[in-house]
């Protein structure tokens, strides 16, 4: 028996598979789909609402200063809170996360000093929160997790989180300017925030 012999025999012994009906239409949608233009504007902002709503936590909270850890158990390198009616505050805690590098590594210390130096009482959000609400009103009814089909609401609260959370991503790779191209997949700095409930 030659090798070609042995391949047919091989294939003819194999299990018989089937493509699922429909697989070629839900294949095309996938494709239109990731073809369609988008804003990347929208893009950072979907990708930043979905990972903070992902992370959404809740408990009460007291006022912290950077530094100062979480209620979720981790060290905050600058905080944020918005007071409520009921006296309660929505937080927000941003951290500097890293891949690759060193703990000390230039990179990890610059970063880490720029987003703790940032006043977050003192940004301005007014234009950042009027392009959230701009494109919350444009996009597109997504699926919940209650299963119905609907555009993402956010309140005030969580607008205003939403609209830190990019001012201190701008004023991160702003102040590590050029060398935010020196960083490689595997080593690389990023920026991550969680909040409390602000619904």
């Amino acid at each position: 028996m030659d090798d070609d012999e042995l391949e047919a025999r091989i294939r003819a012994a194999g299990p018989r598979v089937t493509a699922p009906k429909g697989l070629a239409s839900h294949r095309s949608l996938i494709l239109a789909e990731a073809r369609r233009p988008r804003g990347r504007r929208f893009r950072f902002w979907a990708s930043s609402a979905i990972a903070s709503v992902l992370l959404i936590g809740g408990g009460s909270v007291a006022v912290a200063s950077g530094g100062t850890e979480t209620p979720w158990g981790w060290v905050a390198d600058n905080v944020f809170s918005i007071g409520r009616a009921d006296g309660s505050a929505c937080f927000q805690g941003i951290v500097v996360k890293w891949e690759g590098l060193a703990d000390d590594d230039a990179l990890v210390r610059d970063a880490k000093a720029i987003v703790s130096g940032i006043d977050l009482a003192t940004l301005d959000t007014t234009e950042k929160e009027a392009e959230i609400r701009h494109d919350l009103a444009n996009s597109e009814p997504v699926q919940q997790l209650d299963g119905e089909v609907r555009r993402i609401e956010m309140t005030d609260a969580e607008i205003t989180q939403q609209a830190i959370h990019q001012l201190v991503s701008e004023h991160l790779w702003a102040g590590l300017g050029d060398r935010v191209h020196e960083m490689r997949p595997g080593q690389e700095v990023s920026l991550s925030s969680q909040t409390s409930d602000c619904g």
